[in-house]
């Protein structure tokens, strides 16, 4: 009787130890760096419509030659300058009652990463007296993008970690031991209010065979992380 009264009172006891969950505080630490952007990363695109493919093809392919020709003396690297491969379809357009034939367009675009960005001002300008149709992307970042990355990661987490000892000191409690970590990096990363880039664009308006440089003041730029830490307390 007295060993079932005692396997009782184990059995007992390493259920209540099994329900046993300790406590523990969930905080969320944000990491900002700002800095200057270093480097441009443009993207310009080149089209032509022309009663004849051939034409519209070519006068595309002049144009692109002509590009390549001013972005190959601003170039450190081949990886610096991607071409397009070149398109060509029927084009029409809608002229109040139907979709009319109107010829056929080429079309073709170059990316090219700009290093200096001092050199910003006048390679657009260069570029704009070509027939180029715009510079539909004009993309300020860093080249050090990825340490700024994880230099914001580190604020974060010691961001995280001053609020739940905060938090531990205000409540009369221990902050205990790290138990779980994680920078939620897809969503910080593609975040619409992430601020890692700045994006303008340059269009031509049709005006014809190139236009005149302008100046476009790049904004400071934000690398922002987030890290959702959680701690034991005591």
């Amino acid at each position: 009787m007295r060993i079932m009264i005692l396997i009782l009172v184990i059995f007992s006891s390493s259920c209540n130890s099994s329900k046993y969950k300790p406590e523990t505080i969930r905080v969320i630490g944000e990491g900002k760096v700002r800095i200057k952007p270093n480097q441009v990363i443009l993207t310009i695109d080149v089209s032509f419509t022309q009663p004849r493919m051939a034409d519209a093809v070519r006068l595309t392919q002049v144009t692109i030659d002509s590009v390549v020709a001013i972005l190959n003396q601003y170039s450190k690297s081949e990886n610096d300058l991607k071409t397009s491969s070149i398109s060509a379809n029927k084009h029409y357009e809608y002229n109040g009652r139907s979709n009319v034939f109107n010829g056929y367009n080429a079309q073709q675009s170059v990316d090219f990463v700009l290093n200096d960005i001092n050199q910003f001002t006048q390679l657009t300008s260069k570029l704009l007296e070509t027939k180029i149709n715009s510079i539909k992307q004009i993309q300020f970042t860093h080249s050090k993008a990825d340490s700024l990355f994880r230099e914001a990661d580190l604020l974060a987490y010691d961001d995280a970690h001053r609020s739940a000892k905060k938090l531990c000191e205000r409540a009369e409690r221990s902050l205990g031991k790290l138990v779980f970590m994680t920078n939620d990096r897809a969503k910080s990363y593609y975040d619409e209010n992430n601020d890692q880039y700045s994006v303008a664009e340059i269009n031509t308006y049709a005006k014809g065979y190139g236009g005149q440089g302008f100046k476009i003041s790049p904004e400071v730029l934000e690398f922002k992380r987030t890290v959702i830490s959680e701690y034991l307390i005591q």
